[in-house]
């Protein structure tokens, strides 16, 4: 056991203490404010306070952590061996030029985000906006990197302490933001899709749609049967994010209360695991998100514990919050539509910290490292300049034993039209992520 003598056990301290300590590096810790029982103590044990509280080893802490309401921070991002860190520190006999426990907050519980106002076109928090990106860290797992600098000072002064990190794991993740492409709409939509391409000349897309409807030809977006070939020699099957919305400008999914799509849902459930997608609109109207809620659970027979926000839209911490209302348990929305990488500057699950509550939540949060639409849409990459990304984004959270949940979309796998190319694409990642 780690024992940590500091001035305040807070719940900031409390909560990244053990994310670092134990379940970065599998070291069980303690804090405490007693002096008598950390002179006692013959094991591991460091100082952790703004002033040195005795001897031993010392690590100066900045006040961001025994702080218990928001208070705005400007934090600057300097270099220690090399390596980006937030929190520098001056003091002489402290073992770190900076606090790793207070900068591995700042960027897990997302800070940054509870006030700014910047946001995108879709509302959300821009990722040049951070200070991953404006510190040129944003590609990189730093709080992994952080919490290894913290490794090598206690096994320098205690070699005999073992370590015992997680292991790498694959998590696939697919939207369903369109089930078909032609099929499971309403005769109506049906008639509206073919006047909007009279009306712009695209006669392809008429034939295509006809030829679809009529069953002489696959629906596009229908590529159900090739994930499922693409994992199940890995046994990895995916978790499935469903836009279970009424019909909106960017929330347009198919009919969602047709028998085709129920059961497709239920079949997907059965060789992996469907949770909720979202809707926009969902997150100004509480209402909207319940009905949402109670339709997939419906249509799935049972409660869903998972989510993630459709456009990868949130906001902190009210998004959360709702979640958390819902009974949802895991999250996976955490990462930027415009950048790959890692935008709490993790790669591995963690605990929601409210900071508004001063508390740890329930709801674990699954970073999303990267995702077919920003490649191709937003870094405008080819399949080959794809294909580059992905083998380093696997190798750098494999060589921090994180966890690497992709990002893809059924109707990027048509191999058809704009997307031509990309199902092979998709196949590699699975091989390499998962061997």
């Amino acid at each position: 056991m780690l024992l940590i003598l500091t001035s305040l056990i807070s719940n900031r301290l409390t909560y990244i203490s053990n994310l670092m300590v134990t379940g970065m590096l599998g070291i069980d810790v303690r804090l405490t404010a007693s002096r008598e029982e950390f002179i006692s103590y013959s094991g591991p044990k460091i100082v952790y306070s703004p002033q040195p509280l005795g001897d031993g080893l010392y690590i100066q802490a900045s006040d961001l952590l025994f702080q218990t309401t928001f208070i705005h921070h400007d934090v600057e991002c300097t270099g220690f061996n090399g390596v980006p860190v937030l929190f520098g520190m001056t003091h002489p006999l402290s073992a770190l030029p900076f606090d790793p426990f207070a900068a591995a907050f700042y960027m897990v519980s997302r800070f940054e985000e509870y006030h700014s106002h910047k946001k995108d076109n879709y509302g959300r928090y821009p990722a040049t906006e951070s200070i991953a990106w404006k510190g040129r860290f944003l590609g990189i797992p730093i709080v992994h990197l952080w919490t290894g600098m913290l490794e090598n000072l206690l096994i320098s002064h205690y070699p005999g302490l073992k370590v015992r990190r997680p292991e790498y794991r694959y998590v696939p993740t697919i939207d369903i933001d369109h089930a078909w492409c032609y099929h499971g709409r309403s005769f109506t939509r049906t008639l509206g899709g073919i006047g909007r391409s009279v009306m712009r000349l695209k006669l392809p897309e008429i034939t295509a749609r006809l030829k679809v409807l009529a069953g002489l030809a696959p629906d596009p977006y229908d590529n159900y049967d090739f994930i499922e070939s693409a994992h199940e020699s890995y046994a990895n099957f995916p978790l499935y994010f469903v836009l279970f919305a009424d019909y909106g400008m960017n929330d347009n999914n198919v009919t969602v209360t047709s028998r085709k799509f129920t059961r497709l849902l239920q079949d997907l459930d059965k060789h992996g695991s469907v949770g909720i997608h979202p809707s926009l609109s969902s997150g100004r109207h509480l209402v909207k998100f319940e009905d949402e809620y109670e339709g997939l659970s419906a249509a799935l027979n049972r409660d869903v514990s998972i989510s993630r926000q459709h456009f990868l839209k949130l906001s902190m911490p009210k998004t959360y919050r709702t979640l958390m209302q819902f009974g949802i348990k895991d999250d996976y929305s955490m990462g930027y539509a415009s950048h790959p990488g890692f935008r709490a500057g993790i790669a591995m699950p963690f605990s929601f910290f409210d900071i508004g509550r001063d508390e740890v939540s329930s709801l674990i949060i699954h970073p999303v490292s990267l995702m077919d639409v920003t490649m191709k849409d937003y870094l405008r990459l080819s399949t080959v300049e794809s294909r580059e990304k992905i083998a380093d984004m696997i190798k750098t959270i494999k060589s921090v034993n994180g966890e690497f949940v992709s990002l893809w979309h059924n109707e990027s796998l048509g191999d058809t039209g704009r997307w031509e190319g990309w199902r092979s694409v998709y196949a590699e990642m699975v091989k390499q992520a998962s061997t």
